[in-house]
């Protein structure tokens, strides 16, 4: 896991999330600015038994944050091609219920979202898998807290890639980790718990996958090793604050605590269980 940082490993996880007015892997007309939705990125439930050291088997989700994809019943999705600098997209109906379901909601005031992931002829997008997903209990036992470096990879405001994505990476570190609710969001209107980050946010970023990253320190007893790129969070929205009659950017980030995706990746860990699949339990 060492040395995932900003690879292409990493960034080739970027995922972007259109509607379907245009299509994003299209030539873009003069008169249209194509922005998407926001960003997402493919975490898994691996499946017993079936996975190597060199392939990872399993069940593949889009996640995102849930106002992302608010009031979309078809999205399009653009990733990378896995052997050229090119990107594929990918439309996909959405569907919260019944036999066809492949849309899993977090619970109200989670800010989470996942989509079951299509096959895409031509594309590999890097998979997160379960081991990466931090919670409170593991934060704890690594250390991760105010003051731990931190990434994220999503989509730059204004530029995405004219042939493939160029997602950005944005570095800082974590700010504010509280189980409170203070966080007012406004898709959602209600008030949500919230990591902070001093890393600033932009329109598309949201639904973008938050790692640690660099050395992880103790002193007494003294450890020093690196951090593995847990996930640590997902970008929901940005804190503003009035100046002179302006809402003005505060410099941070809000994120979805990296426990409630987490458990929002047990949840579909259960239903898959639950149909009959052998799921290896995320812990």
């Amino acid at each position: 896991m060492a040395g995932f940082g900003c690879s292409p490993r990493a960034t080739n996880g970027a995922i972007f999330i259109y509607g379907p007015q245009l299509d994003p892997c299209a030539p873009l007309p003069k008169d249209k600015i194509l922005l998407p939705l926001g960003s997402g990125f493919v975490t898994g439930i691996e499946k017993k038994g079936a996975s190597t050291p060199q392939l990872w088997n399993g069940w593949k989700f889009l996640v995102t944050a849930k106002h992302v994809l608010a009031n979309q019943n078809k999205i399009i999705i653009r990733v990378n091609a896995s052997s050229s600098s090119k990107f594929v997209c990918k439309t996909i109906e959405l569907q919260t219920q019944g036999q066809i379901q492949n849309v899993v909601l977090a619970p109200a005031g989670v800010d989470l979202e996942a989509v079951a992931m299509p096959d895409i002829p031509g594309a590999d997008p890097t998979v997160i898998t379960p081991a990466l997903l931090i919670d409170e209990v593991k934060m704890k036992d690594w250390s991760v807290g105010v003051g731990t470096q931190v990434l994220t990879i999503g989509y730059l405001f204004g530029y995405s890639g004219q042939q493939e994505n160029f997602p950005v990476a944005k570095f800082g570190h974590i700010s504010i980790t509280t189980d409170e609710s203070w966080y007012f969001n406004p898709e959602s209107k209600l008030v949500e718990q919230g990591y902070v980050l001093d890393l600033s946010n932009a329109p598309g970023l949201s639904g973008a996958p938050v790692y640690t990253y660099g050395v992880e320190v103790e002193t007494n007893p003294f450890r020093y090793r690196e951090l593995p790129p847990y996930l640590v969070g997902v970008v929901k929205g940005l804190m503003l604050a009035p100046v002179n009659g302006q809402m003005i950017s505060q410099g941070i980030a809000v994120i979805e605590p990296g426990a409630n995706l987490k458990a929002l990746m047990g949840q579909i860990a259960t239903m898959l269980k639950a149909g009959g699949a052998e799921v290896v339990e995320i812990n």
